[in-house]
C-alpha cells in the first residue's frame, strides 16, 4: 500500500561531517592554519567560562653559601601568574528557499546538491574570513575577534637607547610593559634593553618589537627594504638569548617580503625552502639564516611576525573548528543553515613572539 513519506533531510551530524572533510583542504590555504593544523596546534572540546593558564614569570635564584655548616632557606617563590581570555564567537548563515526545493523535488541528488553547493561556499568562505583575525587586536576598542598577535603587541615609543619598541598592552589581564611585575635590567654600555642581562621576571610578559626605522641601523635610509637584514640578524640574536628559543618562522605582509626580496643585489639571494613543513603542506617559503620566510593575505601592512610553534595554541570548544546547525522557518518554508566557531588563539607567553614593524614613524 502507497505511504507518504516524509521529505529527505540532511541531518545535522553529516553536515558536521562533511564540512570537516571540506574545510581540511581550505586550511591549506593559510600558512598559519595549515601549520598549527600539521602540528597538532588546534584543540578541541575545550570547555570553561574562560580559558585560564599559568604562565611562569619567575625563576628561582642559586645562594652563594657560607661554607660549613651548611644553612638553606625554603621560601615559597611565587613563580606563576593567572592568564585569562574570554571566549570568542563566529557566526555565519545561509538559506535555501522552498522554490529551491521544489526545482528539484523530483530527483533527491538534486536537492542534496543545493545543500552541498551552499555548504562548499560557506565552508571556504568562513576559513578565508577567519584566517586574518589570527593577526588582528582582539583589545582594539569595540572588537569581539579572537585575540590575535596584535593583542599584545602594542608599543609607546621605544626603549632608552634602544632599536626595540616600548611594549605597552594588556594582554590576558597581564600587561606587558618590561618591569610591570618587578625585575630589574642592566643592559650594556650605551646601549638599552634587550642588550645585557637582568631578571627574568623583568620581560616575562614581553614581546620584542623590532624597530626597522629606528635611527640606529647603519642604513642610510631607515627603510624596510634597507635594514631588514641588520634587523632580522638582531631579532634572532636575542630572541635567542631572552628565550633560549629562536623564532621558527616569520610572516611578513606581502609588500615587505617583495621589498626585502627587491632590494638584494644581483649576487644576493633568499634561499628556497627545500625541505620544511610548510613545504611539505605546499607552501613556498623562503630561507635566511636557517629562519623560514613565508607571506599570505590577511598579514597587517608593514609588520611582519615572528613565531614560535610551541608557543601557540587555537582552542575550540565544539569538536571541530567549525560547526553546523540546520532549522526550518515555517513563516516562510526556507530552510536555514548556521555555522558557528566558538574559539580564541592562546599565546603561551608573549615574550616568545616577536615582531618587526615601524616603531617610531
Amino acid at each position: 500500500m502507497a505511504h507518504i513519506e516524509a521529505t529527505p533531510r540532511i541531518s545535522t551530524s553529516v553536515l558536521n561531517a562533511y564540512i570537516r572533510k571540506k574545510i581540511e583542504p581550505v586550511f591549506h590555504r593559510s600558512v598559519l592554519l595549515s601549520m598549527m593544523k600539521s602540528k597538532g596546534l588546534i584543540t578541541y572540546k575545550n570547555d570553561g567560562k574562560e580559558i585560564v593558564w599559568f604562565p611562569r614569570f619567575r625563576r628561582r635564584d642559586i645562594v652563594a653559601g657560607m661554607g660549613n655548616p651548611v644553612s638553606i632557606s625554603f621560601p615559597q617563590t611565587a613563580t606563576n601568574k593567572e592568564a585569562r581570555l574570554p571566549w570568542r564567537q563566529y557566526q555565519m548563515g545561509e538559506s535555501v528557499t522552498k522554490f529551491e526545493r521544489l526545482v528539484g523535488q523530483k530527483s533527491e541528488t538534486t536537492i542534496y546538491k543545493i545543500y552541498e553547493t551552499a555548504i562548499d561556499q560557506m565552508s571556504r568562505d568562513f576559513v578565508d574570513a577567519f584566517a586574518p583575525k589570527l593577526y588582528g587586536d582582539g583589545n582594539a576598542t569595540g572588537s569581539r575577534d579572537i585575540h590575535g598577535f596584535n593583542s599584545c603587541m602594542a608599543t609607546n615609543g621605544v626603549v632608552t637607547n634602544s632599536k626595540v619598541g616600548n611594549p605597552s598592552d594588556l594582554y590576558a589581564n597581564l600587561y606587558t610593559n618590561l618591569g610591570y611585575y618587578g625585575g630589574s635590567w642592566t643592559p650594556d654600555t650605551g646601549d638599552g634593553f634587550p642588550t645585557g642581562t637582568g631578571d627574568s621576571i623583568y620581560r616575562a610578559w614581553s614581546p620584542l618589537v623590532v624597530d626597522y626605522t629606528n635611527a640606529g641601523w647603519g642604513a642610510t635610509s631607515k627603510t624596510w627594504a634597507n635594514t631588514w637584514q641588520e634587523v632580522l640578524n638582531y631579532a634572532l640574536t636575542y630572541m635567542a638569548i631572552l628565550q633560549d628559543r629562536v623564532p621558527d618562522i616569520l610572516i611578513l605582509s606581502p609588500k615587505m617580503l617583495y621589498q626585502a626580496k627587491a632590494s638584494l643585489e644581483s649576487k644576493q639571494r633568499l634561499e628556497i625552502t627545500q625541505n620544511s613543513e610548510a613545504v611539505k603542506l605546499g607552501h613556498k617559503t623562503l630561507s635566511y639564516e636557517g629562519l623560514e620566510i613565508a607571506t599570505e593575505y590577511g598579514v597587517p601592512d608593514a609588520e611582519g611576525f615572528l613565531l614560535s610553534w610551541d608557543a601557540l595554541e587555537l582552542k575550540s570548544m565544539q569538536g571541530q573548528l567549525v560547526e553546523t546547525a540546520t532549522d526550518n522557518d515555517i513563516t516562510t518554508s526556507t530552510d536555514l543553515i548556521a555555522m558557528d566557531a566558538y574559539l580564541n588563539l592562546v599565546i603561551e607567553a608573549p615574550s616568545f613572539l616577536g615582531k618587526v614593524a615601524a616603531v617610531t614613524t
